[in-house]
């Protein structure tokens, strides 16, 4: 029946609107609060109510339907989040053989908002396109405006609805406890179809269990749900998954809920189900649970530890001592590596000037790397003020910074293969591309920035111990450790710049060298590749075809800039509007309007975790501290790999020293849990735990050993199979 959802869909989005006859549910906004503080958290209500008879759906509508969405337009300085969809009612439509998941009557959605800091007094407005799907004997897509205003104000003041939408808001479903479901498939797959059990032991009341799948894009959970004989108090749920592209699925979603014969669930949970394969030799599964971990305590850990498990006390000198060779690694780490292509062109370029001239550069371009980390700094004291936590990498969770650095670095690579040329006292866009066209001060500082700004989402040995030590120490300290970080990136390209006979090994300037700056853009090119995948995940389904049109409209604005405006002899001024006017379209068509990218969609903070693509790699489950706990408790030893999209680090280690054969083979043996905590988004419990550890971003793998009163292995930033094997065994004892 995915057709019919697919049709609701093009009902509701994809036509023109048409005349129709008044809308059976009225929307509109309920706010908790009157007023509100630069800074503070609130969750908004939007009220659905239904006349009798119609019906709209939840976010997964079943066999037809189509859900509730909200486009909002928001002030600079608000952002919104996810809807959280109450529970909704199995409705059953007989004569046409549907199962849909609907709502009746009056519901309240609920949408988190967030208040910057820097957002000034006064009063803002929120609003928003609203469009649903109402059904009774018919369908009819309806669409209204909705807004509401409140102020910003010195206090957080609350509004006539508070109460009844914190009462609403209770009633919302409710993590699922821990160890009271797990999932796994009910045999091979036949064709596109495969079955897969889930056993729950619900708690005690009147009520048939059952199981509300949410929706998906690569795989479809029918509505139909066959109870098997329950071994009480257990009852085992039996569904087919029709895969739709991709491979099969290795966790589920949804609601595991008691039907009363109201159809209203009495009770609802949310749960996420790791599906285990059902062989005798793989690894023991548990529940994956999203029950929100406790919080952890405050205490700033100020210590770190290499394979061996033991802590070693970090002083401020220490620290310092660990930020400079950190930096200096950081030059051969991935995330650097087209910068420091480039900084070799420079040098050649340098290797025949005056040597006053190639100190000054080097000197300039130190300049860039350290006011790029004070800023760095700024922004961690400035984050650490308003939400009590920061994290190494953090704007690599931002997409506007993304989507900025994407472009930036696109127009590096364009200038480096000779697209368009920038000269100076052009603006931003002259400073962007100065890097490619010139080695002057103004390309050495920027430079500098560049190197920092590729180099936040690596971390490398040393830094991540002094990075958390500088994360949970006060303000001179954090500024003290991000110097120190500056110092040693920026060092060796200083010395050489103090040492010209150094460089005499280059070869002297000559035409090679335009053949090597263009060769340097295809690095910098795929750069602004892997910065694309990132960006584009923030924006949902539509999110990497909106960007990649953004991308290319810009791509073409510098080719009429360069072949027409700047090599062209005729009609300059012409095609510099011209080139203006297609980057103009392209950013207000794209990223305003299609993609409204300065208030994207926030993510679950798991979205972005990456699961097992086939049955021989490792069983990721998603990290919880409730999940670590029971695996503990049951005497399990436990691997836990956190880890980003966004880092390299990360990615490298897992591909050469965890995912591999070995470890996968040592993990069963000793019959290990696996959990994996993706922090692509920056979720604060991830970030919380990273700091417990003595880091401020990942790579940070744990090994927790089966016997729960020791305490973890934790694995040095860069792996082998080596320490990784080793942990493990030990744990295993």
């Amino acid at each position: 029946m995915r057709w019919l959802r697919w049709l609701a869909a093009l009902l509701l989005f994809g036509l023109p609107a048409v005349a129709a006859p008044p809308a059976a549910t009225t929307v509109r906004v309920l706010l908790p609060v009157e007023t509100v503080k630069a800074g503070d958290t609130f969750i908004a209500g939007i009220q659905l109510e239904s006349k009798p008879g119609w019906h709209t759906y939840w976010q997964n509508g079943g066999d037809s339907g189509a859900p509730t969405t909200l486009a909002w337009r928001l002030p600079a300085g608000v952002t919104a989040g996810d809807i959280q969809w109450p529970a909704p009612e199995r409705f059953e439509e007989k004569e046409l053989g549907l199962v849909t998941f609907v709502y009746h009557g009056t519901q309240i959605l609920f949408v988190p908002f967030q208040v910057a800091p820097e957002t000034p007094n006064g009063p803002i407005e929120l609003a928003a396109t609203a469009k649903w799907l109402e059904c009774k004997e018919s369908c009819l897509p309806q669409k209204t405006e909705i807004r509401a205003t409140l102020t910003v104000g010195p206090a957080t003041q609350p509004s006539p609805d508070a109460a009844r939408l914190r009462a609403a808001f209770e009633k919302l479903p409710t993590p699922l406890p821990p160890n009271t479901a797990s999932a796994s498939w009910d045999g091979p797959a036949t064709g596109k179809e495969r079955i897969f059990l889930i056993t729950w032991t619900p708690p005690d009341g009147a009520g048939a269990p059952d199981f509300f799948p949410a929706a998906s894009e690569n795989f479809q959970i029918a509505t139909a749900t066959e109870r098997l004989t329950p071994n009480p108090p257990a009852v085992v749920l039996r569904k087919k998954v029709q895969r739709l592209e991709g491979e099969w699925p290795n966790e589920v979603s949804g609601l595991l809920v008691r039907i009363e014969p109201s159809r209203v669930p009495s009770v609802a949970f949310l749960a996420r189900l790791a599906v285990r394969e059902p062989t005798a030799s793989a690894a023991p599964t548990l529940p994956a649970s999203t029950q929100p971990p406790q919080t952890p305590s405050t205490t700033p850990a100020a210590s770190t530890a290499a394979a061996g498990g033991k802590p070693v006390p970090l002083t401020l000198a220490r620290a310092l001592f660990f930020a400079f060779i950190g930096g200096l690694i950081l030059n051969i780490m991935p995330c650097v590596l087209p910068v420091i292509a480039l900084k070799i062109l420079g040098f050649v370029r340098q290797s025949g000037s005056h040597a006053s001239e190639t100190r000054k550069l080097g000197l300039i371009y130190g300049l860039g790397v350290w006011f790029s980390f004070l800023v760095l700094a700024g922004m961690v004291v400035g984050v650490k003020k308003a939400a009590g936590i920061a994290s190494w990498g953090m704007q690599f969770g931002n997409p506007v910074f993304l989507v900025i650095l994407t472009t930036l670095i696109l127009l590096v690579a364009l200038s480096l293969f000779g697209v368009f040329e920038i000269n100076l006292g052009g603006g931003a866009m002259d400073a962007a591309g100065e890097l490619a066209s010139k080695e002057g001060p103004s390309g050495a500082f920027f430079n500098g920035m560049l190197a920092v700004a590729l180099a936040t989402p690596c971390t490398a040995p040393f830094l991540a111990p002094a990075l958390g030590y500088a994360f949970t120490a006060d303000t001179l300290t954090v500024v003290l450790v991000f110097s120190a970080v500056a110092f040693g990136l920026a060092s060796p390209y200083v010395i050489l710049s103090w040492k010209p006979e150094w460089l005499r090994f280059l070869p002297r300037p000559g035409n090679w060298m335009v053949h090597f700056k263009i060769a340097m853009g295809f690095p910098m090119l795929a750069t602004a590749l892997w910065l694309y995948t990132l960006s584009a995940k923030h924006f949902g389904e539509g999110g990497p075809l909106w960007l990649g049109l953004f991308l290319i409209g810009i791509a073409l604005s510098t080719w009429v800039w360069g072949e027409f405006a700047q090599r062209g002899r005729k009609h300059q001024t012409v095609a510099a509007v011209v080139a203006i006017a297609l980057a103009g379209v392209a950013y207000g068509g794209t990223l305003e309007n299609e993609l409204r990218w300065r208030t994207p969609r926030q993510a679950s903070p798991r979205a972005g975790l990456a699961m097992p693509a086939s049955p021989e790699d490792i069983p990721w489950q998603s990290w919880s501290r409730d999940a670590v706990d029971a695996a503990r408790k049951s005497g399990h030893p436990v691997l836990v790999d956190f880890t980003a999209e966004w880092c390299l680090t990360c990615q490298l280690n897992e591909r050469s020293s965890i995912n591999i054969a070995p470890v996968r083979e040592r993990l069963r043996a000793i019959r290990a849990i696996s959990l994996k905590g993706d922090h692509t988004l920056v979720p604060q419990d991830i970030t919380e735990e990273l700091q417990r550890h003595g880091r401020a971003g990942v790579p940070l793998v744990l090994v927790y050993p089966k016997d729960p009163g020791q305490d973890p292995i934790v694995l040095p930033e860069v792996l082998t199979p080596g320490i990784v094997l080793d942990a493990l065994e030990r744990a295993g004892r």
